[in-house]
């Protein structure tokens, strides 16, 4: 099956580019109550406002020209498997394309949220449940949506989609699994494993490993560690990376 192609990725990133710039006024949050909450803490809130939202985003609408310009973007929920809270593809696309959505928090500088030493990464993340024999190269492609905290007039702050990227997911699978072979590492039980601290010298001499000399790769699938270049573009453009 042929893969998904850049013409096809352009055009979806087209239907998609009325969010740029839109508001989720559906969250709204004092400036003054922000000291209490860390960046990554508000990055769970929106992310989470985000999936719920795309489907029903013409709501967002401050007019009707706006309103039928949102009901273009074509997205519907994907029906999901029974039983499973999260399920691959999160939508599908008027054009029968299959989106997964990503969310990527950028954080605001401006707004007295509680930081902490050192910036969290980012927890989005491609997870070991969508792998080759359930994607649709032909057909599947990843939606990141940045969003940050913006102050209004009020005072009160609230999200906005200030960019949106669109990648083939068979290309951001493949670089993903290749990281992890690349690594040593290894899929065991339909888990990726990566080689212990304490083997890998054996890894590096060229010694047999055994299953005891793995341990789950807690960073697997991380948007931040997988090696797609325009995916690690866009990361780097918004001060991910």
């Amino acid at each position: 099956m042929p893969d998904i192609t850049p013409l096809e990725l352009e055009s979806l990133r087209q239907v998609f580019q009325p969010l740029v710039g839109l508001k989720i006024n559906w969250l709204s949050i004092p400036n003054k109550a922000l000291p209490g909450f860390e960046p990554s803490q508000i990055a769970v809130i929106v992310n989470t406002l985000l999936d719920a939202i795309l489907p029903q985003i013409h709501h967002l609408a401050t007019d009707e020209e706006n309103a039928k310009r949102l009901r273009g973007i074509g997205l519907s929920k994907s029906p999901g498997t029974i039983g499973h809270r999260e399920s691959y593809p999160d939508y599908i696309h008027a054009s029968n394309k299959r989106v997964e959505l990503k969310g990527l928090f950028v954080d605001n500088p401006s707004l007295p949220m509680k930081r902490p030493p050192t910036a969290r990464e980012p927890s989005a993340r491609l997870k070991e449940n969508v792998t080759m024999d359930v994607i649709h190269p032909a057909n599947d492609a990843l939606l990141l949506a940045a969003a940050q905290l913006k102050e209004d007039k009020s005072g009160d702050c609230s999200p906005y989609i200030i960019d949106i990227g669109v990648f083939s997911m068979v290309e951001c699978v493949r670089a993903r699994d290749a990281r992890l072979a690349e690594a040593g590492g290894r899929w065991i039980d339909n888990i990726p494993k990566v080689v212990k601290k304490t083997s890998m010298s054996k890894f590096t001499s060229g010694k047999r490993l055994t299953v005891g000399d793995f341990e789950k790769d807690t960073n697997f699938g991380k948007l931040k560690r997988i090696p797609y270049p325009p995916l690690q573009d866009f990361m780097r453009k918004h001060g991910a990376i």
